[in-house]
């Protein structure tokens, strides 16, 4: 089972045109909240019981109460609509313990790219290297200056924070960013799709087909194309064989059966909550076989290795695959 709370609503910041920052507070008797790291998100539960995955922008030294930013979406599901237009200081919401797909990795230097409410996760970066006295740079863009949150906030970190407002300044120079980045530098970048996809683009020309200096984060598939479905290296059209080695259990799957489901189908517990390859949340270690990665949460590096893989949305590409489950 997933590990839930309640918290209570303590304060409601407009931040930005159509961005609202919430303060969630422990209920006292519940005792410290979770540690987290700079890069986790939680999941807030809404009315109709679906929950959206926001990521935490407060200080993690702070163990009484966390932060989120919520962009009013307009085509969304109704949640945010909820969060900006009904909830209240004082009411409660459910949530789920901090979840870390999106963590800074060590390197000499980091170069921080955020569009829009993307800024949150990476604003929670730029402070913790700020304070470890760590190098970086952050580039923030968004379509004006009245869409950007947390200016002010930001602007204490000083001339290593270029803001971009596209109406005036016109879009971040990607490929100069990646020119400037040192040897074994990474660059981080949360924002809309287009951005994330220039930032590869930009990596690609500076770096080669073959660079591996990006991490991203994303909170919709919207607009993602997949990878091709396996070619030759396929499992043959009368399945494979999954073996779940903990549990006990093997199954035999046609190839486009959706391994998530199947083995929650047999009482086996996986954690999941975007169920499309972007959150990270079903990450399983292959024990043995071989896997076409279609997920948006894995390094190149981390693909190559063949030692994990997202089971929402992975397909095998072997007649025999065995989980750790």
């Amino acid at each position: 089972m997933v590990e839930q709370r309640e918290l209570r609503v303590t304060q409601m910041t407009l931040e930005a045109e159509g961005v609202l920052s919430l303060r969630l507070a422990r209920i006292e008797s519940d005792g410290p909240l979770p540690a987290w790291e700079p890069g986790a998100h939680i999941d807030v539960y809404v009315p109709d019981g679906s929950t959206r995955q926001y990521s935490l922008c407060g200080d993690p030294r702070d163990l009484s109460s966390w932060q989120v930013a919520v962009l009013r979406e307009p085509e969304g599901r109704g949640g945010s609509a909820y969060l900006h237009d009904e909830l209240r200081v004082g009411d409660r919401l459910k949530v789920t313990r901090p979840k870390q797909s999106f963590a800074l990795e060590e390197a000499p230097f980091h170069a921080l790219v955020a569009g829009g409410v993307g800024i949150t996760p990476i604003m929670a970066f730029a402070e913790h290297l700020d304070r470890e006295g760590r190098p970086f740079r952050l580039v923030y863009g968004g379509r004006s200056e009245q869409t950007m949150a947390f200016r002010q906030r930001l602007a204490r970190l000083g001339d290593r924070v270029t803001f971009l407002a596209e109406d005036r300044d016109g879009r971040p120079d990607l490929e100069a960013v990646l020119k400037d980045l040192p040897a074994d530098g990474l660059v981080y970048v949360c924002g809309p799709l287009p951005l994330l996809r220039a930032v590869e683009a930009a990596a690609e020309t500076v770096h080669g087909p073959d660079q591996d200096v990006v991490r991203f984060e994303l909170f919709s598939s919207a607009g993602v194309e997949r990878a091709a479905p396996p070619g030759d290296d396929a499992p043959a059209g009368e399945g494979y064989e999954l073996v779940l080695a903990r549990s006990g259990h093997t199954l035999r799957l046609q190839p486009d059966a959706n391994i998530l489901d199947k083995v929650l189908a047999v009482g086996v517990e996986v954690e999941n909550d975007c169920r499309d390859g972007i959150c990270g949340s079903c990450i399983t270690s292959v024990l043995s076989g071989t896997v076409d990665h279609r997920d948006l949460v894995l390094t190149k590096r981390e693909k190559a290795a063949g030692d994990k893989m997202l089971i929402c949305c992975s397909k095998p590409t072997c007649d025999r695959l065995e989980l750790d489950l």
